[in-house]
């Protein structure tokens, strides 16, 4: 499974204003929300993303809410990794749901260093959306063994390809896929880095790959027996 990177969102950033009346200071609370994904349709990268995974996906996420887990908190400019750092954290999604074709979205900007550069950035006009962080196979250009991590902020420029080539964190992107990295999922749904030729103990290996490594094993058993039958 490849790490994928989709921008296909209709998003705007509000700044609500309120009064600290203890304080008699105006704070500012700023909110993202629109469409965070496109369903069913062919998006700028040419891939296409089945109902039925996102439907299954924002289902599951909502355990993320209820749960308090970093899965619902935002990174800027997508990091080339599965898990999330709650310490690079610059938002957090408050609501994620199915409604018709579009994967609609809440989120608000976080209170800290990194996300107070970009509520600046917002004040002078700038541009910022959203972009989703999966991990899933691709087949003719139909997104298959698709797993939401998480939703990112990004920058929007006009030009959509410059988000989604380039490079991220020393990594390729192409089309908005990372080619170099593999990810498997464990026994219990868990994202894990892929290694073809290793297989972990938490079961991060695909079956084929178990297959292998059972095939050896008992192959160099084998040759063992032979060699004390021999003594």
């Amino acid at each position: 499974m490849k790490l994928i990177y989709d921008l296909d969102a209709t998003n705007t950033f509000e700044v609500e204003e309120n009064l600290d009346e203890s304080s008699g200071k105006k704070t500012k609370k700023y909110k993202i929300s629109g469409v965070f994904s496109t369903i069913g349709k062919r998006n700028r990268n040419g891939r296409i993303y089945p109902k039925n995974l996102w439907e299954s996906q924002v289902t599951n996420y909502q355990d993320n809410f209820s749960n308090g887990s970093i899965n619902t908190l935002m990174e800027y400019e997508h990091p080339a990794r599965a898990n999330i750092k709650p310490m690079d954290a610059v938002a957090k999604i408050t609501k994620l749901n199915v409604e018709g074709d579009y994967v609609i979205g809440e989120a608000v900007l976080l209170n800290n260093e990194r996300a107070n550069k970009l509520k600046d950035l917002i004040d002078n006009g700038i541009k910022l959306s959203v972009s989703s962080r999966a991990v899933g196979t691709i087949n003719n250009g139909i997104v298959e063994k698709f797993k939401l991590i998480t939703y990112d902020i990004v920058s929007a420029p006009s030009d959509y390809n410059a988000t989604m080539n380039g490079v991220v964190e020393s990594y390729q992107l192409n089309e908005g896929i990372i080619e170099d990295l593999n990810f498997s999922l464990d026994d219990y749904g868990n994202i894990v880095p892929f290694n073809e030729n290793l297989c972990s103990v938490s079961g991060a290996c695909d079956m084929y790959a178990k297959d292998d490594i059972h095939s050896a094993i008992e192959t160099k058993f084998n040759e063992f027996l032979e060699k004390i039958k021999k003594l």
